[in-house]
């Protein structure tokens, strides 16, 4: 018994010092997550990209400066311009600060953060380098027109916006911008806007612009785990330029990018309300994105609601539309569009469009739907401006619309007026709100508005039900051939046929239409070496599911001073979006906040059938079929069973052996 008891001691004596080596293990974690004078923090992007906040001794002798009503001009001159002996600094704002006008920050690599901070028709103008903003609240409702109508404006480099929420009702006619990052002087790099709440009232039914955030010229601009909220009215595009005008031609939207060469926005919660319309043509597009090449738009949910234009009248809404942008990947987005209105042959309800030239664009494992009164395209593309090709690769897509034998009356699935396109394992779901006859343009995929040139597709693995007639449609003509494409391996279900039945080609040669089936019989799989080199490519990135890490948060979420509202310290995680409404008034009375309108991606879901608003589509089971072999492993559960826990048993072992012995006794 000697001998157990002393190997009893020695247990205790190991498992104490493994507890020690755990405590220590958790202090380290939050040291490394916590923003003190004792460590840097860091900001890692991926794998090869870094920039960190030097916080150890410099900032320890620089000090903190807390900023308060009283002692104000302490620290800013008669400009509003922060005095040069405290740049570099942290400085904190307390309390709140009403109508002092443009606050200037340009000193290089200050930190302002706030601490129950409130900016009341107060606004920020960044012109420094290196400028961290963070925990500050500002409610607007006035023209800052010398701010460039911004409530942050974003002048330098390498500067990052982070847990600011913004509350902007803009005046009438008055241009308005919650976040804007202006590079029109010179190019901006590495800007970076994170975990910030931008809710806007737009009010610029026939002058100004309003953007909830824009961004022109701004390099590597990283836009992650943001809420944009806008209730913005339908304005006319501006088509004097034609295509060529930037995003200045669409007065409204809620996230507007041009020119941002390798942009990454990711993760973000976007959407747009209609509140009005002006005459013309009325168009809102939710995310625009003009002339970004290298970019990236990842695990977005973007929403457009319009339920001020009635039924029978013309609206034109777009959920990302994208233009002149090469080398672009749209992966694991939630697009949903809903609106009343639309009319025969008129109007538009497209979650996604790509108008080229756009060349080498991945549209992938994106759940979409759109539901409207009109003509009504899931994803759209067209090669009208110059070549455009796209690939289009495992989305869900339920579409519901007006058709009719008009030829601008048409719902389809995918409609791809361009060629070279690969159109791949998509679940297709396409429904007419009105009642289906013969020679509607209904389409699961299609080429039916002909464009010059020949075309070339790629069209397999996909799983098409339609309440019309061709699953797939692609029809050329005068001066449009279709050629050398093949449809194979689907399955293809429209009202009365399936498989190869259900599948037109007009005006090519060359074209393979075989092995489609109605489902009734096996169809081959994808399989993953099959992807497109640019799926292949993003699947294998360092980027992907490595989110952003937010190195200055402690373990609670929170940032230098205050609180950050959102409660994550990795971006890439799952977000959980309040569902507060704006701030107070008549901002209250709109509800566009998330999940409060009348009827909103939860309650107006198309069903699968596409019958109309009623019914439920669960977003899990929104999934293309398997492809036959996974390029990443997912959900890999496993027990893990640690020395410390091979210890416990031990010692449970040991104490029921010993006790058994004394019972003998």
């Amino acid at each position: 018994m000697k001998i157990n008891k002393f190997l009893l001691l020695i247990l205790i004596f190991a498992i104490l010092l493994s507890c020690i080596s755990l405590v220590s293990a958790s202090t380290d974690l939050k040291d490394n997550l916590t923003y003190s004078t004792s460590s840097n923090a860091n900001v890692e992007i991926g794998n090869d990209e870094s920039y960190s906040f030097s916080v150890s001794d410099e900032l320890k002798s620089y000090g903190n400066v807390v900023v308060n009503q009283k002692n104000y001009k302490m620290y800013f001159d008669d400009n509003n311009v922060l005095k040069k002996e405290y740049g570099g600094k942290i400085i904190t704002f307390s309390g709140k600060f009403t109508d002092k006008g443009v606050i200037t920050i340009d000193s290089p690599n200050t930190k302002i953060t706030g601490r129950n901070t409130l900016f009341n028709n107060t606004v920020f103008n960044i012109k420094a380098n290196g400028v961290l903003l963070t925990n500050l609240n500002f409610v607007l409702n006035k023209e800052f027109s010398d701010n460039d109508y911004a409530g942050v404006l974003i002048n330098g480099d390498n500067v990052t916006v982070y847990n600011v929420n913004i509350d902007y009702h803009v005046p009438k006619n008055i241009t308005g911008f919650g976040i804007y990052s202006n590079g029109l002087n010179r190019d901006l790099f590495n800007v970076k806007l994170v975990n910030n709440t931008v809710k806007m009232y737009g009010n610029a039914l026939k002058e100004g612009y309003n953007y909830g955030v824009v961004l022109t010229n701004t390099r590597d601009a990283i836009v992650s785990g943001n809420t944009i909220d806008c209730s913005l009215p339908l304005r006319a595009v501006n088509w004097m330029a034609e295509i060529y005008g930037g995003i200045s031609m669409d007065s409204v939207a809620a996230f507007a990018a041009d020119s941002c060469h390798g942009l990454r926005l990711s993760n973000n919660y976007i959407r747009c309300v209609v509140n009005g319309f002006a005459q013309g043509e009325p168009t809102l597009d939710a995310v625009l994105i003009y002339a970004c090449h290298n970019s990236t738009i990842e695990n977005n949910k973007i929403i457009e609601n319009d339920y001020i234009t009635k039924k029978g009248d013309v609206n034109y809404l777009y959920g990302l539309d994208l233009y002149l942008s090469n080398n672009v990947v749209i992966y694991g987005n939630n697009i949903h569009i809903r609106t009343t209105g639309g009319k025969e042959a008129q109007g538009t309800a497209y979650p996604i469009q790509v108008t080229g030239q756009a060349e080498n664009i991945l549209i992938a494992f994106n759940n979409i739907s759109s539901y409207c009164n009109g003509p009504n395209i899931g994803i759209y593309s067209q090669n009208y401006y110059g070549k455009t090709q796209i690939d289009i690769i495992s989305n869900f897509i339920n579409v519901t619309g007006f058709a009719s034998k008009h030829s601008w009356a048409l719902v389809a699935g995918i409609e791809v007026q361009d060629s070279n396109d690969k159109i791949m394992n998509n679940t297709i779901i396409v429904s007419t709100v009105n009642k289906f006859e013969k020679g509607f343009n209904v389409y699961g995929v299609s080429y039916s508005q002909k464009t010059n040139g020949n075309h070339k597709y790629n069209i397999q693995y996909n799983n098409v039900s339609i309440n019309g007639d061709y699953a797939v449609a692609l029809k050329g003509g005068s001066g449009s051939t279709v050629s050398d494409s093949i449809v194979a391996n689907n399955i293809l279900n429209g009202r009365k046929y399936g498989g190869n039945r259900a599948v037109t080609i007009i005006g090519g040669t060359g074209n393979l239409v075989m092995n489609n089936t109605d489902g009734s019989k096996p169809v081959r799989k994808m399989s993953s070496n099959e992807y497109p080199n640019s799926l292949k490519n993003y699947l294998n990135s360092p980027f992907k599911g490595n989110g952003l890490g937010l190195g200055w948060l402690d373990n609670g979420g929170n940032s230098f001073t205050g609180n950050n509202s959102h409660k994550t310290d990795v971006i890439g995680n799952n977000l959980n979006h309040s569902n507060s409404q704006l701030h107070n008034g008549d901002l209250n009375s709109t509800h566009y906040s998330h999940g409060s309108s009348n009827m909103d991606i939860a309650s107006a879901s198309l069903s699968s059938s596409g019958a109309g608003f009623g019914g439920q589509v669960d977003s899990n089971n929104q999934k293309s079929y398997e492809v036959t072999k996974n390029i990443e492993t997912e959900n890999t559960n496993y027990i893990q069973i640690t020395a410390n826990d091979m210890i416990v048993v031990i010692l449970v072992l040991l104490i029921m052996g010993y006790r058994i012995k004394e019972r003998k006794k």
